[in-house]
């Protein structure tokens, strides 16, 4: 049995200036994630909590709030299913980085539904529940606990009905996966240092668990998903 490595707390590359990477680099590590996010589960897990969370009123359909969108892979494939199902989305997708938020907005063009913008998640540019549903996604790991709380409390602050945070499990199996993937499958610079970093930097669900009670939040659950993933979902009181 793997004994579950203590948290690092070293920085990735992406959490440097962009003087510390080219927009090349960028471009390869967002294109990197949104394929792990398709094969390794990220996508499914958020289709699956929002699916849950959507279900009984699918047909007023939904608003949502994407924090750290990256190349916005995540908002796409949310708008792909609400639009197999029928259901009418609003989707804003925000990235503190300038040259994310240029490279996706290439991605979204051919979706209406998505919005792109600059913005801070800690400085959330919205008023109290502005937003059906927020969603943060393989993001957490980059922060203090501190900061962690504050985002459940800024996310929370501006969604209506809910929210998820969904992150990387921490724990050996995930780091030694991850560093064979990076290795076998891409020589991105950023990748292949923050891919395995990012394991060591993430926590585990219990950990997730305390930080959410200790911000204030008082529904919520945290649950294991497939492929190494935790997720912290709460309903909006």
């Amino acid at each position: 049995m793997f004994l579950t490595p203590k948290r690092r707390f070293l920085p990735e590359l992406l959490d440097l200036p962009p003087e510390f990477y080219t927009p090349d680099e960028l471009d390869g590590s967002l294109a990197d994630l949104a394929l792990v996010n398709k094969y390794l589960g990220n996508g499914r897990a958020v289709l699956k909590y929002l699916a849950a969370m959507t279900a009984a009123s699918a047909e007023e359909g939904f608003t949502l709030l994407d924090v750290a969108t990256g190349s916005a892979d995540i908002p796409i494939t949310i708008a792909k299913w609400a639009r197999q199902a029928g259901i009418r989305a609003s989707i804003t997708a925000i990235d503190h980085n300038p040259i994310s938020i240029s490279i996706g907005r290439k991605s979204v063009e051919p979706y209406p539904e998505i919005t792109l913008a600059v913005a801070d998640g800690f400085e959330l540019p919205f008023a109290d529940k502005s937003f059906d549903y927020v969603l943060c996604s393989k993001t957490v790991h980059h922060f203090t606990d501190q900061k962690v709380m504050e985002m459940i409390i800024k996310v929370s602050r501006v969604a209506r009905r809910g929210y998820f945070i969904i992150d990387l499990r921490r724990s050996w199996i995930a780091y030694f996966l991850i560093y064979a993937l990076t290795r076998l499958l891409t020589r991105n610079r950023l990748t292949r240092v923050d891919g395995p970093l990012s394991v060591l930097r993430a926590y585990t669900p219990g950990e997730l668990a305390s930080l959410a009670s200790r911000s204030g939040a008082s529904v919520f659950k945290v649950a294991r998903e497939p492929y190494l993933l935790v997720v912290l979902s709460g309903t909006v009181t």
